[in-house]
C-alpha cells in the first residue's frame, strides 16, 4: 500500500474561514455579522478556461478550487477570506475519502 503525501509548498496561502452568526442588539434587532472561525494554509488555484466550459452545465459559478489539509467541520454555509477578497464554497469534497485533504470549490464574491 503506498503512502498518500501532501506536498506542504502547495498550501501558500493563508486563508480565513469564516461563519455567519446572528446577534441581537439592546432594540430587538437582528443582525447577521461574519465572525472568524480558523485559519489555515491552503492552496488557491483559479479553475482554467478548459474545467470551466467543462462543468458549465453542472457548476458554472464555480471560479476557484481551494486545496487544504483535513479539516472537520467546514460546510458550505461557512465562506473564505483571502486578504481583502471573499469566496463562497460551493462544495466540499474530502479527496479520496481518506480525511487528508479537502478540495474546496468557490465563487469569488465581487
Amino acid at each position: 500500500m503506498t503512502r498518500y503525501r501532501i506536498n506542504s509548498g502547495e498550501f501558500r496561502h493563508v486563508i480565513t474561514f469564516q461563519k455567519i452568526s446572528g446577534t441581537q442588539n439592546s432594540y430587538g434587532e437582528k443582525s447577521k455579522d461574519w465572525v472568524d472561525v480558523i485559519k489555515s494554509r491552503a492552496g488557491i488555484y483559479p479553475v482554467s478556461g478548459k474545467e470551466f466550459f467543462a462543468a458549465e452545465t453542472v457548476n458554472s459559478e464555480v471560479t476557484h478550487k481551494v486545496n487544504l489539509r483535513y479539516l472537520s467541520g467546514i460546510t458550505p454555509d461557512m465562506r473564505i477570506k483571502f486578504g481583502e477578497r471573499f469566496f463562497s464554497i460551493i462544495s466540499v469534497i474530502n479527496f479520496q475519502e481518506k480525511n487528508i485533504e479537502l478540495q474546496l470549490l468557490c465563487k469569488e464574491m465581487i
